[in-house]
């Protein structure tokens, strides 16, 4: 008798449960209103991964110069971990000259300059460098471009000195950081210097401060392998034509797609796809930190960037951002195969956009090097070779050799060679026996 009234019971309590569950299902409305729809997802184009501004706009290397002591580095751990102490720095006052007298730092007493030398590889504009730094400055900050920062620690407190590429102006910045703070953040990274030389290639270079420095005697240096594949250029197409009809013609390496306000190309001997919006045209006098920025934020959006890449150059009457890989700390270059990615923005949007369709896989373990020779001997080729002029050497840094392993199989082996680059006449160039290619 008690077993069923305990039946009927909780019987009575399952119906009654199912029948207010059933009741909260067809009932329930989502609060949609509740959802952030302001940023449409787009499909990952580009194989890379979602970036920050600040880890992109990076110096390619760093020198501690201590008296006649001179010591430098590449490894990103250090360039970008000193940075990173520097963030909520007060920026007291910043003035532009148009000449180099103003770049003196201070002596420390013992009667020698201690500085830092923060080197870029080409142009950037400073609110882009005071906007990844995190500065505080009440005031307007000037429209200058530099490629070169001068630390000076000599001092109580910190002076900036940014340097054009030119070197015939100079911004000095004083801030309230203090210079025994930097210095002891700077000692932490102590094990990452290695000796560094400074060079003297025309009379702009003449000094400690505007001389070419780079590793003194790298000599031997990892090859590099990895395996690759191609992204799908009809990806790519799908994404940036959007809705247009695409046709297609092909020229030998060379394909050809138009569609009604867009074209693009795809060559499958460099791995090179451009991309032209033909509803825009190129504006010049445009901001260059927020084409920079603009253009980051298109590429971000299309997870075309990693954090291995840097924003390598800036060419402002074209409003061109252009990115390269960095690998071990190294740039890399390639005469083989496109390997930047570029994008020019024109009054509204991007107006192109170029990039490498070749994607790097796994790495390949070897125990293969390449010893590299010395600084000044690369210095001293140049000067005897009778086509070029050492006057036109801007700055000299070892990158990587980006190719087709010769031995490669089926597999698509890329072979990274270190080797000497230099910027000559305003163009990056592979130094090999006395040549520049």
């Amino acid at each position: 008798m008690f077993r069923e009234t305990a039946k009927s019971v909780i019987l009575f309590v399952l119906v009654i449960t199912s029948a207010v569950l059933t009741y909260m299902v067809w009932s329930y409305q989502p609060e949609f209103s509740q959802v952030d729809t302001s940023v449409e997802s787009t499909p990952n184009i580009g194989g890379g991964e979602t970036v920050s501004f600040k880890n992109v706009m990076r110096a390619y290397q760093l020198i501690w110069a201590d008296g006649s002591d001179v010591q430098g580095t590449i490894e990103e751990d250090a360039v970008v971990g000193v940075r990173e102490f520097l963030e909520g720095t007060e920026i007291q006052d910043i003035n532009v000259y148009n000449n180099m007298n103003r770049l003196d730092p201070a002596v420390n007493e013992d009667g020698q300059e201690e500085f830092l030398i923060v080197d870029y590889p080409s142009e950037m504009p400073a609110k882009s460098l005071f906007q990844v730094l995190g500065f505080v400055y009440d005031s307007a900050l000037p429209d200058y471009s530099f490629d070169r920062i001068i630390v000076d620690m000599a001092s109580e407190n910190v002076t900036f000195f940014m340097l054009n590429e030119s070197l015939d102006k100079v911004a000095v910045a004083n801030t309230d950081i203090e210079s025994e703070y930097l210095l002891s953040i700077v000692e932490r990274y102590e094990d990452s210097f290695e000796d560094y030389t400074g060079i003297i290639t025309n009379q702009q270079t003449s000094n400690n401060k505007t001389a070419i420095y780079g590793p003194s005697d790298p000599g031997e240096v990892s090859v590099e392998n990895f395996l690759s594949t191609q992204y799908s250029v009809d990806v790519v197409n799908d994404i940036l034509f959007m809705d247009d009809e695409i046709s297609t013609t092909r020229n030998e390496d060379v394909y050809v797609y138009e569609g009604e306000s867009n074209i693009a190309t795809y060559s499958s001997d460099t791995y090179s796809y451009s991309y032209t919006n033909l509803d825009e045209t190129l504006s010049s006098g445009r901001n260059p930190h927020q084409t920079i920025q603009r253009s980051f934020d298109f590429l971000n959006s299309h997870t075309a960037l990693a954090n291995e890449h840097i924003l390598f150059d800036y060419e402002e009457e074209s409003n061109e951002s252009i990115y390269r890989l960095t690998m071990n700390g190294y740039v890399v270059f390639s005469g083989e195969m496109q390997n930047t990615i570029s994008v020019k923005y024109g009054n509204n949007a991007v107006y192109e956009y170029e990039r490498p369709q070749l994607h790097i896989d796994a790495h390949v373990p070897g125990d293969q090097t390449k010893e590299l020779t010395t600084l000044e001997n690369v210095r001293y080729q140049i000067a005897l070779n009778e086509e070029l002029d050492l006057q036109k050497v801007s700055k000299i840094t070892i990158g990587y050799d980006m190719g087709f392993a010769e031995s490669q199989t089926e597999l698509n082996l890329l072979e990274f060679t270190p080797e000497w680059y230099v910027k000559y006449d305003g163009e990056w160039m592979r130094f090999d026996e006395g040549g520049l290619y």
